[in-house]
């Protein structure tokens, strides 16, 4: 005959459930993350605009190595910093826009 009735018993009791909670501790990779250096926005600004200048100039030594044949640089070299340097500028101006976009929805608000 079929019984209906399951009765379950986990074994586990209120109290031990709840030591268990409390000795649970982060995972390393979330506990390294609340000792970061706070940076100021201009600061990381800065970084960006400097990294962005960086990947800017990096086609055109490489040019001039390939042209003056210095370090052994290939065209291939050239030609990847190029579309790296392209999709970094794409990226940055696509981000700008977001910005721009974003803070005129912000101006917008009614107080």
């Amino acid at each position: 005959m079929y019984n209906s009735q399951i009765q379950l018993n986990t074994g586990i009791s209120k109290s031990s459930f709840t030591q268990n909670i409390k000795s649970f501790s982060m995972p390393k990779n979330i506990q390294a993350t609340e000792n970061v250096e706070k940076t100021q926005f201009k600061d990381f600004l800065s970084e960006i605009s400097n990294n962005l200048n960086e990947q800017m100039n990096a086609p055109d030594k490489l040019l001039n190595d390939l042209v003056t044949g210095r370090n052994g640089v290939d065209v291939h070299d050239v030609m990847t910093a190029m579309a790296q340097a392209e999709l970094t500028v794409s990226v940055a101006t696509t981000a700008v826009t977001k910005v721009i976009q974003a803070y005129d929805k912000i101006s917008q608000i009614q107080v």
